[in-house]
């Protein structure tokens, strides 16, 4: 390739992400590597299913559709411009290419040698992180305007050592899981890796796979591990960084990778690393921030330590964390706040020192998915006494207190009242019983509306046991009165894929968000309903967690193991989209300005509501045709 041509084609991508990170004398390096290639109109690059080519594409000039084939019909996925990459997958994978790309046009292609790519991975972590992103999403990649100063922050952040267990808990493959289960409990881990005769790393267990294939009944204590280990093992080696680390964690789809001496599952085992371990080698280590929140009796303090948390959000939202152990992680913080809240309010009113009441936590809360300081949305359910009346007024003092305190750290107070300090809904379990029965024996689209708000509630602080009580009356009633789940279905259809038939978002179309997407009623609350629409057909309460019905919900219906974890990751990347966007705007993050936003993180939330349409049928089907039968 001529002099002109490289200088060329280094002019072209200074200016296309991630190329723009790198300096000039590796941009010149791949320059003088590329291979040009002219496709005519309707030709293929490549084709779904194909050996994948030793080389990823830019594409120079022209157009180029990216399909999927759906039965005998290829759907168009996306549409590449100039400057976009395409064909990361399958490099990083090795596997055969998972979609078809083809010349809308005449089309100029830059290709780059498989090897050269790699090369650049390990070493430019900023270069690295790009595409980690894309990769976690598991899109296409494309095009980002994005400054370089911002993306060398965020790598430098995050080129630091961390800390990691040299102490792995191994067992043979013919162990019985109970033996397995046993040394954990003793060890106090989370994992064990199961070997072969060689000690070398063959499967892996967690705490994870014990609940829901053990503790769920798919498999007894007495079975050997290797029926329930995940293999093959994920394997790295020591010295690596936290930004290698978060990335291999993203681009495999697992939460631990074994340490070994050589980086390969064929040599010794030198350590386990999490993603809790990565998240613990942080500054803002949850742990000594929920012990800080514990310590400081001065409420005061409290916003203070809340702030910090939610930094520390903002931090593994940007680093690439799992936003479901992001978001249990601020759970339990925002926990020890309602508890510290409780405990202080507890102690001006010395008459309930022996009244038998529960906190319960409703919305986002009640679901463990509050990562941002969103209004309030919580009850009181209390035993029944021979002064339910007095006992009530007790009660509203407290929960006047902690809304209070509640909102003196950020957690604004309920626009529609509905939190412990109404006396609505701080009553004793006959009156719950009561309201839980007329809702479902009368469901009146209020009735409904009730039902998804206060069927995801979670005891927070006080006597489990009321909750627990409270969840098998409804159970009861929901057997007794069946029909009340059809007209919880028809409230989870009422939001079908937020796209118009010419595949734009839907908008709000006047008012003070104008031309914004709500996030929320659009993409996240179809999905929560479903959620929980699904679980309680199973008669199954006690998890409020979306992601984690869904997780139960695979277990529970195998067949439709697919439909369900999609919609798990497409909610886990609402959340997240909504968070970061909460972030940025300070404040609740629902409405998301579609304008300002990349094609990138347009089409990646575009494919997610795919997961809508799917879980949507899914209800269609099971509902209404039981209901008209």
């Amino acid at each position: 390739m001529g002099n002109l041509i490289t200088d060329r084609v280094a002019f072209f991508l200074k200016d296309v992400p991630p190329f723009s990170f790198l300096n000039g004398e590796s941009l010149d390096k791949v320059a003088q590597h590329i291979t040009v290639q002219y496709f005519e109109p309707d030709a293929f690059v490549f084709e779904e299913g194909a050996p994948k080519n030793d080389c990823i594409y830019i594409l120079r000039q022209g157009d180029i559709k990216l399909l999927k084939s759906d039965g005998a019909i290829r759907q168009l996925v996306d549409q590449c411009e100039p400057g976009d990459i395409f064909g990361i997958r399958a490099i990083l994978t090795d596997n055969p290419y998972s979609m078809s790309a083809q010349c809308a046009t005449e089309s100029l292609l830059y290709t780059i040698p498989n090897t050269l790519f790699k090369e650049l991975l390990n070493s430019n972590q900023s270069f690295a992180l790009f595409f980690a992103k894309g990769y976690a999403a598991g899109q296409v990649i494309i095009r980002k305007d994005e400054e370089q100063t911002s993306i060398a922050i965020d790598a430098k952040q995050l080129a630091h050592d961390f800390h990691y267990s040299k102490s792995v808990i191994t067992c043979d493959p013919t162990a019985s899981i109970k033996e397995a289960a046993t040394k954990m409990k003793e060890a106090h881990v989370g994992s064990i890796v199961i070997t072969d005769e060689q000690h070398h790393a063959i499967g892996i267990v967690t705490d994870t796979d014990l609940r829901n294939k053990v503790v769920a009944g798919t498999f007894s204590s007495s079975d050997a591990i290797q029926k329930i280990m995940a293999s093959p093992v994920r394997t790295i080696e020591v010295g690596l960084s936290v930004s290698e680390v978060i990335m291999e964690m993203v681009r495999s789809g697992v939460h631990h990778l074994v340490m070994t001496a050589d980086g390969t599952d064929t040599s010794p085992i030198t350590g386990i690393v999490s993603d809790h371990d990565v998240m613990v080698s942080q500054q803002n280590h949850p742990a000594s921030l929920i012990k800080e929140i514990k310590r400081a009796n001065d409420s005061s303090r409290w916003p203070k330590l809340r702030d910090q948390a939610e930094e520390m959000v903002s931090s593994y939202l940007n680093q690439g964390l799992n936003v479901r152990l992001i978001a249990s992680t601020i759970t339990k913080i925002n926990d020890t706040i309602i508890e510290k809240a409780i405990e202080k309010a507890l102690s001006d009113i010395p008459e309930l020192e022996d009244v038998s009441f529960c906190w319960l936590n409703l919305g986002s809360e009640g679901r463990e998915e509050q990562l941002l300081r969103t209004d309030q949305d919580n009850a009181i359910i209390f035993a029944d006494t021979e002064d339910n009346e007095t006992t009530q007024k007790q009660l509203l003092k407290l929960a006047s207190t902690v809304t209070q305190l509640l909102d003196q750290c950020g957690f604004e107070k309920c626009p529609a009242e509905i939190m412990a300090s109404n006396p609505k809904y701080c009553q004793p379990l006959s009156s719950w019983k009561k309201y839980f029965k007329q809702w479902i024996a009368s469901p009146e689209p209020k009735a409904v509306m009730n039902a998804t708000i206060f069927f995801d509630f979670r005891a927070g602080w006080g006597n489990h046991l009321l909750a627990a009580s409270l969840s098998e009356y409804l159970i009861e009633e929901l057997k007794a009165r069946n029909i009340f789940m059809h007209f919880l279905a028809q409230n989870a259809l009422q939001n079908p894929p937020p796209l118009s038939f010419f595949k734009h978002f839907l908008v709000e179309s006047s008012g003070e968000h104008k031309n914004s997407f709500d996030i929320k009623k659009r993409g996240m609350m179809p999905l929560s309903d479903a959620a929980r629409l699904l679980l309680l057909h199973h008669h199954v309460t006690g998890i409020q967690n979306t992601s984690m019905r869904y997780e139960k919900l695979m277990e529970l219906e195998p067949k439709n193991e697919a439909v369900f974890k999609a919609a798990a990751a497409a909610y886990e990347l609402f959340l997240k989209h909504r968070t970061l966007n909460g972030l940025k705007q300070a404040n609740s993050g629902r409405f998301l300005p579609i304008e300002e936003m990349d094609k990138y993180d347009k089409q990646i939330l575009k494919n997610a509501f795919l997961s809508i349409k799917e879980i949507q049928e899914v209800i269609s089907v099971r509902f209404q045709q039981s209901y008209f039968s």
